[in-house]
């Protein structure tokens, strides 16, 4: 049985809020909509010291280095930073994108967009390879860490 990378409604908030403090690769999402084929890569990271989850969006080709400081999450919602060298109009295009994705994922109403990860933990970066965990995007010892 072959997993894709999709994240289920309900595994898309933890695993935008996954990553360890510390870890400033962090956890990669890419969010398609159907309807359209548009598509945005984000990067949700926690350096050290820092209590939000900060979001970079990609902003060139090079699905490494080429992201740009957008904003935080904070709770369930994401918001651009003063500080963001993000153009206006994307920076703003961005938030409503993945605030829309949060919002509809809590009511477990994804119908229209596709969440993928890279194959690998949002918390520590590990290749996923147990199905569970493919569908989570977060590891079996990480998991543990977002359960309620």
């Amino acid at each position: 049985m072959s997993h894709s990378h999709d994240l289920t409604a309900e595994n898309v908030l933890p695993f935008m809020n996954s990553p360890r403090e510390g870890r400033r690769k962090g956890a990669t999402a890419t969010i398609i909509n159907e309807a359209t084929g548009n598509r945005i890569t984000v990067r949700f990271r926690k350096p050290e010291g820092f209590k939000a989850v900060l979001v970079d969006l990609m902003t060139g080709s090079d699905n490494v280095s080429d992201f740009t400081f957008l904003g935080t999450l904070r709770g369930e919602n994401v918001i651009v930073s003063p500080k963001t060298r993000v153009p206006g109009e994307k920076a703003v295009l961005a938030e409503k994108v993945l605030n829309w994705t949060i919002a509809h994922a809590q009511k477990d109403d994804l119908r229209t967009v596709r969440v993928l990860h890279e194959g690998k933990c949002g918390r520590c970066g590990r290749k996923l390879t147990v199905p569970e965990s493919i569908d989570t995007g977060l590891g079996p010892e990480c998991v543990k860490h977002h359960q309620h």
